[in-house]
């Protein structure tokens, strides 16, 4: 059970911070990638129309938001990115954040991002869904809220609230005061009680 969450919970916080650095990217092509995302394929955002506001640093797709980088497939209804500075005046390493962003050391990183759902996340065999999905990198957590699906191979966990801890690996599966975590898994496939006995995430 464990491992079928969290190869599930890794794929959707994967496609969440490759949108935050792909969102980083599309307001300033110097801007670092957010940790975890370092991966050399491309990101594609696909959305019916893209709206930036300038003096709130935030960016918004609406209108069947569609993200895909390599396998991973993300879709959504509507998409906010918040951004903030990565090097306020009188940082302690301007120097550092200008030798890394070319001259002039200004660039933006996403510190939140929020998913408005039907929130649907796929890569290869596992699938994610729930009614909206939050990232925030301050919390290094990704959320995904509202009947939450998790599925690999045959293998399903329900839940009301996904939370993963992007520093700490850990994936939890919540659900309301009244309600329980559901699960069914079938032998033999991939995951708990499958044949991969590693329970480490694809």
């Amino acid at each position: 059970m464990i491992a079928a969450r969290r190869s599930v919970a890794v794929a959707l916080a994967l496609a969440f911070v490759a949108v935050a650095s792909a969102a980083a990217a599309t307001k300033d092509s110097g801007a670092s990638l957010l940790p975890g995302a370092g991966s050399k394929q491309p990101v594609s955002i696909e959305a019916d129309k893209l709206v930036y506001f300038d003096k709130e640093q935030k960016a918004v797709y609406t209108g069947n938001v569609v993200v895909i980088q390599g396998d991973s497939k993300m879709t959504c209804s509507g998409l906010t990115i918040y951004m903030e500075k990565a090097a306020a005046p009188g940082d302690a390493a301007p120097a550092a954040n200008a030798a890394q962003n070319g001259a002039g050391g200004s660039s933006s990183h996403v510190k939140h991002l929020d998913a408005a759902g039907p929130v649907t996340v796929i890569s290869k065999t596992q699938v994610a869904t729930g009614d909206h999905g939050s990232y925030d990198k301050a919390q290094n957590k990704v959320w995904l809220i509202g009947n939450v699906t998790l599925s690999d191979s045959g293998n399903v966990t329900k839940g009301d609230k996904l939370t993963y801890d992007l520093a700490t690996g850990e994936a939890t599966v919540d659900t309301g005061a009244a309600g329980r975590v559901k699960g069914l898994f079938i032998p033999g496939s991939s995951g708990p009680g499958g044949d991969d006995k590693t329970g480490a995430p694809k």
